[in-house]
C-alpha cells in the first residue's frame, strides 16, 4: 500500500470514528493523518474531534493553522466561534469580528456577523461576572510582571486573553512601556493589538528608548519588509539546500523580526548581512565572503545580544 492510500485509510477510519462518536479513537487517526499530510479537511476532522472530547484549548491550537479558511464558510466558523467561546479567548474573538470588518467575504453575510457579535457579547458578559476577583489580581500582576519567572509571564500573558477588548489594550498600554519585559513578549502583545484593528498611537520602550506606533499602521511580524528580504536572501544562497534545514532557518529569521518588531528597519537595515551573518554561524559562508566587515562586527553584537534574549525566555 503506498502513502496516499494508506493516508486515505486513515481518514476513512478517523470520519467513521467521529460519526459514531468515538472522540477519542477520531483524535488519534487524524492526528496521524494530519502528520502525514497537513490540509483544512483534516484540520476541521481533528478540531471538531478535539473539542468534542472536551480540549478545546488543543482544539483553538489546531484551528489557528488554517484560521482564516475557518472564517470564510459560515459552517467553519460556527466551528471556530465554539472553540474560541469554549476557552473564553476573547482576544481571539475579538479579532476575528476586526477580520470580518476588515475584509469582504462572499459567504458572510452582515446577519451572521450580528449573530457571532450577540453570542461574543453575552459569553463575555457572563464570563465577567465570574471571573472579576482573578481578573483584580491578574491586573495587578501585569505591574510586577517582570519579577515573575518567564513562564510565569507567558502564563500570564495568556490569561490576559479572557479581557475584554477595551481591557486587553488598557493592559497591553502598561505592558508596551515596560522597560524590562521581554522584547519577544512585547511583540506578541503588539501583534495581538494590530489584529484587534487598534487605531492609536501608543507608546512604547524599544531597548530603553521612548518611542510611539499605531497598531492598525503594522503589518504582522513575518509580513514585515526586513523578515521577508532575509527570507530572499536564505533562497538565494541555499537555492539547492533541502526545504527542513530552510525552515528552521527562516524560523531563526522570524525571531530577529520578532525582536526587533515593530522597527525593524532601524536595526536590521541591510538584511542581507543579516542572512549572512547568521549563516556565518553555522559555517555555511566564509567571512572573506561578506564584504561589510564593519557592518558585521555591529550585526555580531545584536545577534549576541538576542543569545542573551534567547536564554533568558528559556530559564
Amino acid at each position: 500500500m503506498n502513502d496516499s492510500d494508506n493516508l486515505k485509510r486513515i481518514i476513512d477510519e478517523a470520519d467513521e470514528a467521529f460519526e459514531q462518536g468515538s472522540w477519542s479513537e477520531a483524535v488519534d487517526l487524524y492526528t496521524q493523518a494530519y502528520a502525514m499530510q497537513q490540509s483544512f479537511s483534516i484540520n476541521k476532522g481533528l478540531a471538531a474531534s478535539l473539542l468534542n472530547q472536551q480540549r478545546p484549548g488543543d482544539a483553538e491550537a489546531v484551528i489557528l493553522d488554517y484560521f482564516n479558511y475557518y472564517l470564510s464558510e459560515v459552517e467553519t466558523a460556527k466551528l471556530a466561534v465554539d472553540i474560541i467561546l469554549e476557552n473564553n479567548d476573547f482576544l481571539l474573538a475579538n479579532q476575528m469580528l476586526n477580520f470580518y470588518q476588515v475584509e469582504e467575504l462572499p459567504h458572510i453575510k452582515p446577519e451572521f456577523i450580528d449573530e457571532v457579535t450577540k453570542r461574543i457579547e453575552i459569553a463575555q458578559d457572563r464570563h465577567e461576572r465570574s471571573f472579576k476577583p482573578e481578573k483584580e489580581k491578574l491586573e495587578k500582576r501585569v505591574y510586577s510582571i517582570v519579577t515573575d519567572a518567564t513562564p510565569d509571564q507567558i502564563q500570564l500573558l495568556r490569561s490576559l486573553r479572557q479581557f475584554t477588548r477595551d481591557d486587553y489594550v488598557k493592559i497591553a498600554k502598561v505592558l508596551l512601556v515596560n522597560p524590562l519585559l521581554h522584547p519577544l513578549l512585547k511583540s506578541e502583545v503588539l501583534e495581538n493589538l494590530l489584529k484587534l484593528g487598534l487605531d492609536e498611537e501608543l507608546d512604547i520602550n524599544f531597548y530603553g528608548k521612548n518611542k510611539t506606533c499605531n497598531p492598525s499602521k503594522l503589518m504582522p511580524i513575518m509580513t514585515t519588509d526586513v523578515y521577508l528580504k532575509m527570507c530572499d536572501e536564505l533562497e538565494k544562497l541555499l537555492s539547492d539546500d533541502d526545504e527542513v534545514q530552510l525552515d528552521n532557518f527562516k524560523g531563526e529569521l522570524s525571531l530577529y523580526a520578532a525582536f526587533v518588531y515593530p522597527f525593524g528597519h532601524e536595526i536590521i537595515k541591510e538584511p542581507r548581512l543579516w542572512t549572512n551573518a547568521m549563516l556565518l554561524r553555522y559555517g555555511l559562508v566564509d567571512e572573506s565572503q561578506i564584504s561589510d566587515n564593519q557592518g558585521l562586527e555591529n550585526v555580531k553584537e545584536w545577534l549576541k545580544r538576542f543569545d542573551e534574549l534567547i536564554n533568558a525566555f528559556q530559564e
